[in-house]
């Protein structure tokens, strides 16, 4: 079983995956995480080209192929083999983050990412959660710690994102799960863990 969290900076996924990843262990199943971009060694060197600050200008073409070359080499070297040896795997952001930021975010052509998705044969998560708040809270939540590349955006970038991220959600009923991100982390987790036992159960029936 494939599993992605989605959402702005400062939506709660890193502790939310860590809890589910936690629960799924102690009920016995096999878990692997994986962050995109990164977790391979490619992916990871790709991961720090792309948030490094730099004054060159970054084109969003620019920024999704490189996406695309990390998560086809995740896909071939990590996602497939995990999925293969019955891990369930739980992925920070995966190929949604790409429609959100890129095409939402930077106006970049949705036929242009669909082409290179189509093209690339990628496993899709059976279970998306979308970890919603608004751009102003992101901006409060990441306001105390060191900001990448893409956290620096503005305000601006990060409302196009999240109408972005509600459009998949809208696009992607059977597999999106829309999170309310304000309420507690322990009300989040229960409805988190909620969903995927109903999903596992499902697909093991």
């Amino acid at each position: 079983m494939f599993i992605s969290f989605e959402g702005i900076e400062g939506s709660g996924k890193s502790t939310q995956i860590d809890l589910l990843e936690s629960h799924l262990k102690k009920l016995g199943h096999k878990v692997a995480k994986l962050r995109e971009p990164g977790t391979t060694l490619m992916g990871e060197k790709i991961r720090d080209i792309f948030l490094q600050d730099t004054v060159e200008k970054v084109d969003p073409i620019t920024e999704a192929l490189l996406l695309y070359a990390s998560r086809k080499h995740l896909d071939q070297n990590f996602l497939r083999e995990k999925i293969s040896q019955d891990y369930i795997v739980i992925a920070d952001r995966y190929s949604d983050a790409t429609f959100a930021y890129q095409c939402f975010g930077k106006g970049l052509s949705k036929d242009f990412i669909d082409f290179i998705h189509n093209s690339s044969d990628l496993l899709t998560p059976d279970l998306t959660f979308y970890m919603d708040i608004t751009a102003e809270m992101s901006r409060e939540r990441i306001s105390n710690r060191a900001m990448d590349r893409m956290e620096s955006e503005s305000i601006e970038f990060f409302d196009k994102v999240r109408k972005g991220y509600l459009e998949i959600v809208s696009e992607n009923p059977e597999r999106v799960i829309s999170l309310d991100a304000t309420k507690s982390i322990d009300e989040l987790k229960d409805e988190i863990t909620l969903k995927t036992i109903e999903k596992l159960n499902a697909s093991l029936g």
